[in-house]
């Protein structure tokens, strides 16, 4: 992990490129755990996303209030 920090702080045109495959990445044992309550939240995050992103404002509502 220090090894990809320091890669990040610098420029990376003067370092090996390599790839870090998040998606596929499996936890340890050790790891399971919050990797459990991690992968939890983000399954919750993306149909939050997806609320907002179909959000469409209350703007006519709130003047029809408003009046």
């Amino acid at each position: 992990m220090g090894n990809l920090l320091k890669v990040l702080t610098r420029e990376i045109e003067n370092y090996p490129h390599f790839f870090l495959d998040f998606e596929n990445a499996q936890p340890t044992e050790g790891e399971r755990e919050i990797w459990n309550q991690i992968s939890a939240v983000l399954q919750d995050s993306e149909s939050i996303l997806a609320d907002l992103q179909a959000y469409k404002g209350a703007g006519p509502e709130i003047r029809d209030v408003c009046q």
